[in-house]
């Protein structure tokens, strides 16, 4: 019977990995014995440890249903990149809580595309190439959007059955959204230098604002990038992250720069704060963005560009000739620093 709890327990594990411990509390007190031996390294069923051999089960059939479900041809980017897309269901994970990295499994044959200087790690068998994906107009077309001229793809050259391991941190602290291009139509438009990474297949274009005035005022300048193609991406937020699914003709008002994309069909456009107290005194500066139309839009709490304007506002500034000491302070003369070294020894 305690064997049988652990079958059943082992293959509820496979495919509700992150719910096991809520599934087995709600199963009754027989399985939550039943999973804590399973788990205990210390346990020993028929003569060897439960968990090894629970784990290497769970790796065995995660590493086969991961194969059967990437088996699917190969596809070429725009700048002629030939590779097996990625089942980020099973390949991915977002792992933090304020400051999110993802980690993402590679197979033989799969590529990843990277933001350059994301990486944290990668594991043995993974290779990086950088590049500018498509040649340098392509490159400048990127950099306009906030990205790097550079895009990193990596690949793991590993033997078949075996996997990589690549892990991607932002620049500043931020959740990770990950999306399916296609569910939206086909085209997400995103804030300059929202992309984290992304399938091989997705391509970034540079998204105009429709005025000047959006442009000035809006909080995200001229550009926005406009990523197009069949795959997946993640995409950095800062603060809260929130969703908000428009209707027809339904208008959305948000504070400049806590845009963080929109789907095709949403209208982006800038408005002057109504009423003279609320421009002075509200704090929100004299214009305020609009978001209208049926769609998605995608939120942050923390811009970075809110909490770089603070800290700056709290930096003191130093008028000529103030001098700032560091560390020990060495005097003019440049007794201080050898007395402190001597007192020092």
């Amino acid at each position: 019977n305690s064997q049988h709890h652990l079958c059943k327990a082992e293959l509820f594990y496979i495919f509700y990995e992150e719910r096991i411990t809520m599934m087995f509390r709600s199963l009754g007190s027989q399985f939550a014995v039943s999973s804590q031996k399973l788990f205990s390294s210390r346990i020993v069923v028929n003569g060897k440890v439960a968990k090894k051999r629970f784990d290497e089960t769970l790796l065995e059939r995660k590493t086969m249903s991961r194969l059967l479900s990437s088996n699917v041809p190969a596809m070429t980017s725009s700048d002629g990149v030939v590779g097996t897309p990625i089942n980020f269901d099973v390949a991915s994970k977002i792992e933090g809580n304020e400051s999110q990295i993802v980690t993402i499994k590679l197979l033989p044959g799969e590529v990843l595309r990277a933001e350059s200087g994301a990486m944290m790690y990668m594991t043995e068998g993974v290779t990086m190439n950088t590049t500018t994906g498509g040649g340098m107009s392509a490159g400048f077309q990127r950099w306009l959007t906030g990205q790097n001229v550079f895009i990193s793809d990596y690949q793991y050259e590993g033997q078949e059955g075996t996997s990589g391991t690549v892990a991607l941190g932002t620049d500043f602290p931020s959740k990770i959204l990950r999306l399916s291009v296609g569910e939206y139509g086909g085209k997400i438009i995103c804030q300059q230098g929202a992309l984290l990474c992304a399938s091989h297949t997705i391509d970034i274009e540079v998204e105009f604002t429709k005025n000047l005035t959006s442009g000035f005022f809006g909080g995200e300048g001229f550009v926005l990038q406009a990523l197009k193609g069949d795959g997946d991406i993640f995409v950095k937020a800062g603060g809260t992250l929130i969703r908000r699914d428009l209707d027809e003709d339904e208008e959305l008002r948000i504070s400049s720069g806590c845009l963080v994309g929109f789907t095709e069909g949403v209208d982006y456009d800038v408005q002057m704060i109504p009423g003279i107290k609320n421009a002075i005194f509200g704090g929100e500066g004299l214009f305020i963005t609009t978001l209208k139309g049926a769609g998605t839009v995608w939120l942050q709490g923390q811009p970075p560009q809110r909490m770089i304007g603070e800290i700056a506002r709290r930096v003191p500034g130093g008028g000529p000739g103030i001098a700032i000491p560091i560390g020990g302070g060495s005097g003019a003369d440049g007794k201080g620093g050898s007395e402190t070294g001597g007192n020092a020894q």
